[in-house]
């Protein structure tokens, strides 16, 4: 994208900027009296006002016509410096003000370029206004924007910016291939915000953010910070991908090697537990403590104890349960009361702390 911020001049400005001693030593005097004439003739107010430095003011004038017209028009033409960049610039109209003594420091007070006040009204029909109508085009050969704002802070001491913001709004670059309804740029040092939207105290906005695409919202971040859309995608998330039925999608269909998990930080632990699709078509369970729960194709597979204060099988005419368990050495082997242990001729049962019975098994 083209280079945005502007390097300020930080010589002080002079108003006018072509000053009566320049013409005086080029002419000795001779030949601007003779050059001022036509000009003295046609706008001798704005000439006397210019060299008693009194602000010049303009009009009234009435607009009576009901067609377009404008109380002042800049009209001209430009070849182009051959040169690129606000530097180097060829413009309609320049306005150059400053406050005095603002390098070294300067009284309390606003200074502005340019103040634009508009009142509009219309007894019988609405009528439009705007404060600034700007109309910018060309053939796609190079950048465009209809407006560009730059401001900088300078630190006098050292001769450079030290903070920087660009502000570009209806941004064209067909060479590039970029089509930007605003662009924020900073340009110089560590800066806090690119867009902020506030209220003041009594106001407020009813949405602070809202897309539509041809009449359809599609996205609204509302006043009090709450999104809605049909659906959001944020780093491989996708929530709504099934409008139909609400879902959230989780892994980058990109990357077939993706294991996409959902990390739970609870309990003041980092990934105290997670749920991990490790492979196709499995699911793993996993917690920092070790227990870990697997389904896939084969069932369910549990690492660790499984407590339950029941357990329930239906359909038990076709259903089964496989169970390996281990078998207790002695009588007196470990264990707690309920435990059940089986191999080929016994199965063992824990009637009471680390004390085994067991019933053989007979054929039928």
């Amino acid at each position: 994208m083209k280079s945005a911020f502007r390097t300020p001049n930080i010589d002080r400005f002079k108003w006018p900027q072509f000053g009566l001693s320049q013409f005086f030593a080029i002419s000795h005097g001779r030949f601007l009296l003779f050059f001022l004439v036509p000009f003295l003739l046609v706008e001798s107010s704005v000439f006397a006002q210019a060299l008693s430095n009194t602000p010049y003011v303009f009009g009234p004038i009435d607009l009576n016509s009901t067609t377009a017209s404008a109380i002042a028009t800049v009209t001209g033409t430009a070849v182009g410096s051959g040169v690129n960049g606000p530097t180097t610039a060829q413009v309609g109209m320049s306005v150059n003000i400053s406050k005095d003594n603002w390098w070294s420091g300067g009284a309390v007070g606003e200074v502005d370029g340019i103040y634009v006040t508009v009142r509009q009204n219309s007894a019988t029909s609405p009528s439009d206004s705007s404060g600034l109508l700007i109309d910018v085009q060309n053939q796609g050969n190079g950048f465009l924007s209809a407006t560009e704002f730059n401001s900088t802070i300078v630190n006098p001491t050292t001769n450079s910016l030290i903070y920087g913001v660009d502000v570009q709004e209806g941004v064209l670059n067909k060479p590039n291939g970029d089509y930007l309804g605003a662009v924020y740029t900073a340009t110089y040092g560590a800066l806090k915000t690119g867009i902020l939207i506030q209220n003041n105290p009594g106001a407020s906005w009813q949405n602070a953010i809202v897309y539509s695409s041809n009449g359809a919202t599609k996205f609204v971040v509302d006043g009090a910070g709450n999104i809605s859309g049909s659906s959001l995608y944020v780093g491989g998330v996708g929530l709504n991908g099934d409008p139909a039925n609400g879902t959230i999608d989780i892994g980058n269909l990109t990357n077939t090697a993706a294991s996409p998990y959902l990390s739970f930080n609870g309990f003041g632990a980092a990934a105290n537990a997670k749920v991990i699709n490790d492979a196709k078509g499995q699911l793993t369970v996993q917690t920092s403590t070790g227990g870990n729960v697997k389904i896939n194709s084969s069932g369910l597979t549990v690492s660790g104890a499984v407590t339950a204060s029941s357990l329930s099988v239906q359909n038990l005419a076709t259903a089964k349960i496989q169970v390996t368990l281990a078998t207790p050495a002695t009588s007196k082997a470990p264990c707690t009361v309920g435990q059940i242990g089986a191999d080929a001729k016994y199965v063992y049962v824990c009637v009471a702390t680390n004390t085994w019975r067991r019933s053989a098994l007979s054929a039928f």
